[in-house]
């Protein structure tokens, strides 16, 4: 039609040689949201349908179109034609992104619920710098003064590993069920036990995560606190003509010279870290972070808890990925610290999202993502925000995320 004819016209230079279109985008969903295209609007010309975006390879189509006026060829906006080509792959369309916003108060969070995991090994009678008398007895009290001031904000339940006085590599003990009240018994448990045998965290770890299944999904975060004081051992299924032993191993028989690097037919003083490593991964994947607290008694074998602690979903920032507690004083922050982020600044999103696109504000003051965790937010695992240093903290948090 003339009106047609006169809109294409419109849109052309004066020589017929190039077709002017504007396009703008509007981004649907949340504020701060880049890259969500979820609507193309076309200014002039004809609105075309959206295509998705493929990948694929062919030969363009061949013709010839004159403009204005009457001709065979391929034009998109606007124009007629006709055109050839064949494709050698057939694309496969990316659909938009979804955006969409969550928000949290978390001064009206759910009391969290946590697993203790306490290494009891003979190696935590030791005594060592920084701890008044032996490592257990200064886990006792420290551990018992922290859950007790912690009992109104925390739900507590006990581990011990190994369990009695009759296997080094017995399998954990659960003798206190995770519940509101379990902080006075977490206290008598705790003071009356003794250290005892090797340190079989692999199996305990399997045996919290079958404990924390057991619960109720209603309720606060379920999560494990591990503490313990040496490297993992006790898997009589590992290669003893290739493993590296646990040096001065006295717990696990039989025992090994102080300073031993490697051992033969002895396969439980083995350091067993890759099952360990994959039972924390196993317990974070169902959504239970694993914090670790090493005791003084790690030394050497730091690597070994800096991938749990990664495992566990809950590394720190800069080179110790754990919390190293070579003092009272050092163990009480670290367990204070891992329950103040379950309290406060770890948020649980709808759906994994990409940290590309997703945007965090505190009181609706936008909070920097910060890779290194020591101020801002990070994305701990793949549908779990965390807040560190000074964005950690009672407020309203409004997380925007593109999927």
């Amino acid at each position: 039609t003339a009106a047609r004819d006169s809109e294409r016209l419109g849109c052309l230079s004066s020589g017929f040689s190039r077709l002017l279109f504007a396009a703008s985008l509007v981004v649907g969903g949340a504020a701060g949201c880049d890259g969500c295209a979820t609507e193309v609007d076309v200014e002039a010309g004809d609105r075309p349908d959206p295509l998705p975006i493929g990948e694929g390879e062919g030969e363009a189509g061949e013709g010839e179109a004159e403009f204005p006026g009457e001709g065979e060829g391929e034009i998109l906006i606007p124009g007629e034609g006709e055109g050839e080509g064949e494709g050698e792959e057939e694309g496969e369309g990316v659909p938009p992104l979804t955006c969409g916003t969550e928000s949290f108060n978390n001064a009206t969070t759910v009391d969290p619920r946590i697993l203790l995991v306490v290494d009891r090994s003979k190696s935590m009678d030791n005594a060592a710098t920084g701890f008044a008398g032996s490592k257990w007895e200064a886990t006792q009290s420290t551990m018992s003064n922290v859950v007790s001031s912690l009992s109104n904000e925390c739900e507590f339940g006990l581990m011990l590993y190994p369990n009695d006085e009759t296997s080094l590599c017995g399998p954990a003990t659960f003798p206190v069920a995770v519940s509101a009240s379990g902080a006075a018994q977490v206290v008598s448990t705790l003071n009356a036990t003794s250290a005892f045998g090797a340190t079989p965290t692999a199996s305990a770890l399997r045996a919290a995560k079958t404990a924390l299944d057991g619960m109720s999904g209603t309720g606060g975060t379920r999560a494990v606190i591990l503490t313990t004081d040496g490297a993992p051992n006790c898997n009589s299924g590992a290669n003893a003509n290739t493993c590296t032993c646990t040096p001065g191993t006295s717990g696990c028989s039989p025992t090994n010279p102080p300073g031993a690097t490697t051992t033969i037919n002895r396969p439980a003083n083995c350091i067993d870290e890759d099952p360990t490593a994959a039972a924390a991964r196993e317990i974070n994947d169902a959504g239970y972070p694993v914090f670790v607290v090493g005791i003084t008694g790690v030394n050497g074998f730091e690597s070994v808890m800096n991938r749990l602690a990664v495992e566990g979903g809950t590394a720190l920032g800069g080179t110790t990925k754990f919390y190293s507690a070579s003092s009272s004083n050092l163990l009480a922050d670290a367990l204070e610290d891992a329950a103040v982020r379950l309290m406060t600044c770890r948020f649980d999103l709808s759906a994994p999202a990409d940290a590309a696109n997703i945007t965090v504000r505190k009181n609706n003051v936008g909070v920097a993502r910060d890779a290194s965790r020591s101020d801002g937010w990070d994305l701990v695992d793949s549908d779990t925000i965390e807040l560190f240093g000074n964005a950690c903290g009672i407020a309203t948090i409004t997380i925007d995320a593109c999927r």
